[in-house]
């Protein structure tokens, strides 16, 4: 499923070997040391690039915690000839692999859009600490921010097909969440937000997703599956004035919220995605 997803995979590998072009500028000693956490079978994320570089000028260590994917990316490596490149291979747990060596660049996306489900947070709060400051990590960042919607006109910017787009309007919210090596503590992943007067005109609360890979290379909303947006609330069910937001850590991770004020009562509701 992630190799179909063209989009996706053109954006990281552009955005992975625009990182390795500079560290082959910037590290004197070669090859460069590149860790690739989450193969899966295939290694979409950087077996294209392998061929555009020379053996002693990058190896990559690869990680990932289904046997299967591992004995199937073997196959592929050896069967395109492609060995030269590969360093170590692990099968383990990026959430709790410890580094002993030094790495240039670190990549590893597991995540599925608005970080339900998987380790994605996880992975990158076990890896990151342990790598030099002057490593890079990719994908450098991913927000979530929240907006009021208004279900037409959601539906006719999709839909047409005139030279004249048709009127379109949402409400931002802000930002929810944000995760990058500078910001880590899942303690502080919580956000209260208040909903403005809108909600006749722009009744669904959506959450888009934002994937910033490397530089200038960064997926969108609708550009992969990785970044569809979430319908979270709808206020003609049920209104409110402010919604809490935070992160869950867990076998499924997410991110929860609840109504903090009502605008009919006291109760507050919990909801999850």
């Amino acid at each position: 499923h992630c190799l179909l997803e063209m989009k996706r995979t053109a954006v990281f590998l552009r955005g992975i070997n625009t990182a390795i072009t500079l560290k082959l500028t910037e590290v004197s000693s070669k090859p460069i040391r590149i860790l690739y956490a989450g193969t899966g079978p295939y290694g979409t994320l950087m077996l294209p690039l392998l061929t555009q570089y020379q053996p002693n000028e990058l190896t990559v260590d690869l990680l990932d915690i289904n046997p299967d994917s591992l004995t199937a990316l073997h196959k592929l490596t050896d069967t395109l000839c492609l060995n030269e490149y590969i360093g170590e291979v692990y099968c383990t747990d990026a959430t709790t692999f410890t580094i002993d060596k030094h790495y240039d660049i670190v990549i590893s996306e597991t995540m599925l859009a608005c970080l339900k489900s998987e380790p994605q947070v996880a992975i990158m709060q076990n890896l990151i600490p342990q790598l030099a400051d002057d490593c890079i990590f990719i994908p450098q960042e991913i927000s979530i921010d929240a907006s009021l919607v208004n279900p037409k006109m959601e539906m006719d910017r999709l839909m047409y097909y005139e030279t004249e787009p048709p009127p379109f309007e949402r409400i931002s919210l802000g930002n929810i969440f944000t995760v990058n090596k500078y910001k880590l503590d899942c303690s502080a992943y919580n956000k209260t937000v208040s909903i403005p007067d809108f909600t006749a005109t722009f009744p669904i609360l959506k959450l888009f997703t934002t994937v910033k890979v490397y530089g200038k290379e960064i997926l969108t909303e609708n550009d992969s599956s990785i970044t569809l947006p979430k319908q979270y609330h709808d206020f003609r069910k049920e209104q409110a004035k402010e919604l809490e937001f935070w992160y869950v850590q867990g076998e499924k991770p997410r991110i929860e919220s609840r109504i903090k004020q009502h605008t009919l009562s006291n109760l507050t509701v919990k909801h999850e995605f």
